[in-house]
């Protein structure tokens, strides 16, 4: 009785934002269908108007690991050789990668899970890397297979059961031979494993990633060159920087993390760490910010609360809570303007 009675006594304001959570999840799938149909109709308007990323993966111009050309060449083969379908491939996979990642969320026991998706689906910094674009066609297809596999790997990562470890591993060994962004974490977590004198998870580690790395990584390397080619013509794309002063960054990376972290740190943290340490390598041969974008999930997915404090403005009377999700949300801001002013300074 008390609860009907206060919610009469709610403004239309209140009511709005108890609503919240089911308002940003569907403005978050709205504005993806929107980018759609916008892609469609300026490629109508202007058919000369680049593709961007789309267009170049279309033509097969590709500087990917073997499974994620294979991938690509299916994709291609159901697109029936028309680039709007392709594309329409590409929108599907955007779609339903960040949709899946509510099921990372649940696997996780994230509190509030609806508003914490919410957040994410409109994230700026990640919309922006792989969604939107007004200048071409925002979708980049390979990084969407990377993160279904990533995101398979991480609704199985808080699960003990062993064949969950397994799981987990054989999609983070997917997601390698996909996109080179998690290769780092081989070294990481076996180091990890070796700090924690952990032999169980280094047997299930090893037992699982190593068959995916031998079948689509390393034959195909030994035995395809056009796959080493196109990885060397790719890291000697921008100005010519030597090999070794590249790894300086990586190299720091590792060393701090090793000597002042690893021991409180978790597989899903050693993960995190070792994307980012891959970003800090390539991004000397393209300056793009959204090598940097999976910090995103460790922001998301390490849940804390900051602060909190009473807001009443008369028409609307709220308890505004500062948590992980909130924070992560103002400061990917920060890697939106970052990017904006690498295209308009760098590129």
């Amino acid at each position: 009785m008390e609860d009907m009675e206060s919610e009469k006594t709610k403004t239309i304001f209140e009511r709005i934002l108890d609503k919240k959570a089911l308002i940003l999840i569907l403005f978050g799938i709205i504005i993806r269908i929107f980018m759609l149909i916008y892609y469609y109709y300026s490629h109508i308007i202007y058919p000369n108007r680049s593709w961007g990323d789309i267009g170049l993966n279309f033509s097969r111009s590709i500087y990917y690991p073997p499974l994620g050309t294979i991938l690509l060449d299916l994709i291609r083969l159901l697109s029936f050789g028309i680039i709007e379908i392709f594309a329409f491939w590409a929108f599907i996979w955007d779609l339903g990668t960040v949709l899946m990642f509510y099921f990372v969320l649940k696997s996780f026991n994230i509190k509030n899970i609806n508003y914490a998706f919410g957040l994410f689906l409109i994230n700026p910094f990640f919309f922006l890397n792989n969604s939107f674009s007004l200048e071409n066609c925002g979708y980049h297809i390979t990084d969407a297979f990377f993160f279904f596999f990533l995101f398979l790997a991480l609704i199985y990562y808080p699960r003990e059961k062993v064949y969950a470890r397994y799981l987990f591993y054989g999609f983070l060994g997917i997601s390698m031979v996909i996109k080179y962004y998690t290769l780092p974490a081989l070294g990481f977590l076996f180091i990890k494993h070796l700090y924690d004198k952990n032999w169980k998870e280094m047997k299930i580690f090893i037992l699982s990633i190593a068959p995916i790395l031998i079948a689509f990584l390393i034959v195909p390397f030994l035995f395809f060159e056009s796959y080493l080619t196109e990885l060397l013509r790719w890291y000697s794309k921008g100005d010519y920087i030597p090999l070794y002063l590249r790894m300086i960054p990586i190299g720091l990376i590792a060393i701090l993390f090793i000597i002042f972290r690893m021991k409180n740190s978790d597989i899903f943290e050693t993960t995190i760490v070792s994307i980012m340490a891959m970003a800090s390598f390539m991004i000397f041969s393209l300056p793009y910010l959204r090598w940097f974008q999976s910090i995103i999930f460790y922001g998301v997915l390490r849940e804390r609360e900051f602060f909190s404090f009473k807001l009443n403005f008369g028409i609307i009377e709220r308890k505004i809570i500062i948590n992980n999700h909130i924070l992560t949300f103002y400061l990917s801001f920060i890697g939106v303007l970052g990017s904006y002013l690498i295209i308009l300074f760098i590129l």
